[in-house]
């Protein structure tokens, strides 16, 4: 980016943070602490949820899909009591963001923010969606050690039952679940998920009685789905990306890339599956949706 494009979009950044509201967003210690201090469940958006709402950009994994467009916009601005809505705290602050990660919020802000004005609710805080990326656009990395040790406590001594995509094997691999007490498993699309949403929904309900937990990663499909099994009695965090980024971690890499046996949507090539053959992985699953 040239200097002169550079200097428009920091003076319309600050120009919008003067002029537009933007909601309360608790922290990423302080949304951490939440959860670890309650029973909620937990329903994310990042900028690929904001674009479903809008359907304004295709997201690669996910169609523009009419019902999942409407179900975002309710829960963005749903007032629940039983489960966390989080957006990401960089529209509140980029202070603690490295360059990349504060370009890319600061740019959201100037070109996006004023579309999705409509749909939050002021009148109560959200919670930090980027709870599971404390990593790769963090500028202090010193506390990513202690911050996935903390986050690790969520599972630590519980059945925890993973719904995920094909190509996503959370776990497999590093020690991220090593403290869970057992490990489930339903496998569904990598892409397309919401096509299957209320097979899925029942699916996980069923299963789901005989775990602590539901951990969930499908995009905008796991938002939904977070959002829904925590208004039928079960405990479900969408945690997105956060395998991902402790791969990223454990090789203290400077910059996204793929991970082998593993889908990772936002590098090049990165949704391209190698074989990573794991018989406790393949043990682990307990059931498989990939029709409605």
């Amino acid at each position: 980016m040239n200097i002169i494009r550079r200097c428009y979009l920091t003076i319309r950044y600050r120009l919008f943070r003067l002029l537009l509201p933007f909601p309360k967003i608790h922290t990423p210690m302080e949304t951490l602490d939440k959860l670890l201090q309650s029973n909620l469940s937990m329903a994310r958006f990042g900028d690929g949820e904001f674009h479903m709402i809008n359907q304004t950009e295709h997201l690669g994994f996910q169609d523009m899909d009419d019902e999942l467009s409407q179900r975002l916009r309710a829960i963005l601005s749903s007032n629940s009591a039983v489960c966390m809505i989080c957006i990401p705290y960089g529209l509140r602050s980029v202070q603690h963001l490295n360059a990349q990660g504060s370009f890319f919020w600061r740019q959201f802000v100037v070109f996006h923010y004023r579309k999705y004005i409509p749909y939050f609710n002021y009148s109560r805080p959200y919670y930090d969606a980027c709870v599971t990326r404390p990593y790769m656009d963090w500028q202090d990395k010193s506390h990513c050690g202690s911050f996935f040790s903390k986050l690790k406590q969520l599972w630590q001594d519980k059945r925890i039952l993973i719904v995920e995509g094909e190509m996503s094997r959370l776990g497999v691999g590093n020690d991220l679940f090593s403290g869970a007490s057992a490990i489930g498993r339903i496998i569904t699309l990598s892409q397309q998920a919401f096509s299957c949403y209320d097979a899925l929904l029942l699916e996980t309900e069923r299963v789901g009685r005989a775990y602590d937990l539901v951990l969930l990663a499908l995009g905008p499909t796991a938002t939904v789905l977070a959002y829904d099994l925590s208004h039928l009695g079960l405990r479900a965090l969408d945690i997105g990306h956060v395998d991902i980024e402790y791969e990223w971690f454990l090789q203290r890499a400077s910059k996204k890339v793929a991970i082998p046996g593993k889908y990772v949507n936002e590098v090049k090539d990165g949704n391209t599956q190698h074989d990573r053959a794991d018989q406790r992985y393949e043990q682990e699953i307990v059931s498989r949706i990939f029709t409605p």
